[in-house]
């Protein structure tokens, strides 16, 4: 039913790879907020190279689901409420940023 190569339109072909993917990323950006953001982890793991791969892989089940389950109407919702939170977070690190100046 939602694993990738299931039929019908019931069906959410590829839910599960997003969920899986997006746990492994999670498991990366805890590894980085438990080196306090350094990229060298005591396993040997470069965090930032498993960063990029992980983002890579939960980016490319996100479009994988997109395709296969919504149709362009909704699709053009995801890519506009896109536009607006990056929006929304370019404003927060402005603020974060001139937070960070007034405090020295």
């Amino acid at each position: 039913m939602f694993e990738i190569g299931a039929q019908g339109p019931d069906q959410w072909p590829g839910v599960s790879k997003l969920l899986e993917e997006m746990g492994e990323l999670t498991q990366i950006l805890g590894k980085l907020i438990a080196t306090r953001g350094q990229s060298e982890h005591w396993s040997g793991l470069n965090l930032r190279e498993e960063l990029i791969k992980e983002i890579a892989d939960v980016h490319a089940a996100i479009c994988f689901v997109m395709v296969e389950c919504l149709s362009s109407e909704e699709i053009a919702v995801i890519q506009g409420r896109i536009a607006e939170k990056i929006k929304r977070f370019n404003r927060w690190h402005e603020l974060g940023q001139l937070n960070q100046e007034v405090l020295k």
